[in-house]
């Protein structure tokens, strides 16, 4: 007989590390002279080129990218049902692709800047989806709802925003999910698990 510990709340804590690192991220840029401004221009057009912003924009995606993928790997491994293994599988590859996004910048790789981009906000749209699923199976049903709703103001929002606007609290969605799920994650973990064999 074996005692497996549940560590995912290590996992989540790498999940609000990336969300912080994200805030800190976009409120330089934002504060930077010429930099991007909040609902009024699309970050992957404002032009950082050869500044310190430029640097702090590519390891910004790079590292929030990083945790993604770390926390999505945890979701997966303690998934307690399909939602939440097909959630963290979707959160590593919209992880990855955001890391790409510090990579593959406009200015030099338009073209890939722009399949990461997208590839990363409509991964993490299905990872909430998948993991609001999960949740309600799961029986917690405030982080479901949190979710659904979460879905369906992204999907408003794509109806009724400019593009500015749209990766604009777009951002701000995705970072509130990923820390409510980490919460969620922390408040249902700790406990081990018995595992009979040899």
């Amino acid at each position: 007989m074996k005692v497996s510990k549940d560590h995912s709340s290590a996992f989540a804590w790498a999940g609000i590390l990336g969300a912080a690192v994200f805030i800190i991220m976009l409120a330089y840029l934002g504060s930077a002279n010429n930099g991007w401004q909040f609902g009024s221009s699309v970050l992957c057009k404002t032009d950082f080129s050869g500044t310190n912003t430029d640097l702090l924009f590519k390891c910004g995606c790079m590292l929030t990218g990083i945790l993604l993928v770390i926390f999505g790997i945890g979701r997966a491994i303690y998934a307690k049902n399909v939602g939440h293994a097909a959630g963290g599988v979707f959160l590593v590859i919209s992880g990855i692709t955001l890391a790409f996004v510090g990579i593959f910048t406009l200015k030099d790789m338009n073209d890939w800047h722009y399949f990461v981009s997208v590839s990363a906000a409509l991964f993490m749209l299905l990872a909430v989806i998948a993991i609001a699923a999960g949740n309600w199976v799961a029986n917690r049903k405030v982080f479901a709802g949190i979710g659904v709703v979460f879905v369906f103001m992204a999907v408003a929002m794509f109806f009724a925003y400019d593009l500015a606007n749209l990766e604009s609290y777009g951002f701000i969605l995705a970072i509130i999910w990923v820390v409510m799920e980490s919460v969620n994650m922390i408040a249902s973990s700790g406990k081990a698990k018995i595992i009979s064999g040899s």
